[in-house]
């Protein structure tokens, strides 16, 4: 068995093995304390709520090594819009945090935006456009439901029994419930998409009003760009010029039409 790396923008490695009893498993190390204390703690208090995450086989707490069930099935982009999907999530944000979990901290600092800025080189209006949405910003870190952090569907997967599994909790934390749902609109989404998102969740969870979360979506989508460049750069990913090219071609327009939202 290959013994490839399958982490893309974390600082653990990720391996697929094959273990003593001949079953594929993945090993990760060294995880985060947020992530080492997930497995330890909150997931199976999540488990009772049908919140599936992958069974943790092994976890060592001197190197910070987990051994996990390894999930055999990808999910796309399409599958994790669907309901079923957001009703994960709903009871993922209706779930009461315990303060004696570990949360990863979130925020979109001033710095991280310049530091983002510097690297993109927007034209002068796409960047103060970039800069009202992270003024705009304190409502997503302000909210106290538990919210997994890092949705997109590269962290899906699905069993043989084809349930879902939702797995990489390194950014498990709370806040908005936007937080989770904006990775699962392709692209930087639309307007338009954000409400129909939006509308389509609070009929799942009515504790949230549709257009104030469709709002928060779009901060979400705009806070994005600055995490992932920054991130991709200071990790030396090889995908990040990729990145910072589809940025400088299309959060321009993006910001000019979405900055109304605000």
């Amino acid at each position: 068995m290959s013994a490839d790396n399958l982490s893309r923008m974390g600082t653990a490695k990720v391996t697929l093995l094959v273990d003593e009893t001949g079953h594929q498993v993945i090993e990760k190390f060294p995880v985060s304390d947020v992530e080492f204390n997930f497995y330890q703690h909150a997931a199976r208090h999540l488990a009772q709520v049908d919140i599936s995450t992958p069974k943790m086989l092994f976890a060592d707490p001197s190197t910070r090594r987990l051994r996990l069930e390894y999930i055999p099935h990808h999910v796309d982009q399409d599958e994790v819009g669907r309901d079923e999907v957001l009703s994960i999530l709903s009871r993922l944000h209706g779930y009461r945090p315990d303060p004696s979990w570990v949360y990863h901290n979130h925020a979109w600092s001033e710095a991280a935006l310049e530091k983002s800025l510097i690297l993109l080189a927007l034209p002068g209006r796409a960047a103060k456009q970039l800069r009202c949405f992270q003024q705009a910003s304190d409502v997503l870190f302000s909210g106290q439901c538990l919210i997994s952090g890092d949705s997109n569907a590269g962290n899906w997967g699905k069993r043989e029994e084809g349930d879902f599994v939702l797995f990489d909790w390194e950014r498990f934390s709370t806040g908005s419930p936007a937080i989770d749902l904006a990775p699962l609109i392709k692209g930087m989404g639309s307007k338009q998409k954000f409400i129909e998102f939006a509308e389509r969740y609070t009929c799942i969870s009515r504790n949230y009003n549709p257009n104030d979360l469709a709002k928060e979506i779009a901060i979400v989508k705009a806070w994005i760009v600055t995490e992932v460049v920054v991130l991709l750069n200071e990790r030396q990913k090889s995908d990040f010029q990729f990145y910072l090219n589809w940025y400088r071609e299309n959060l321009p327009a993006w910001l000019d039409n979405t900055l109304k939202m605000l």
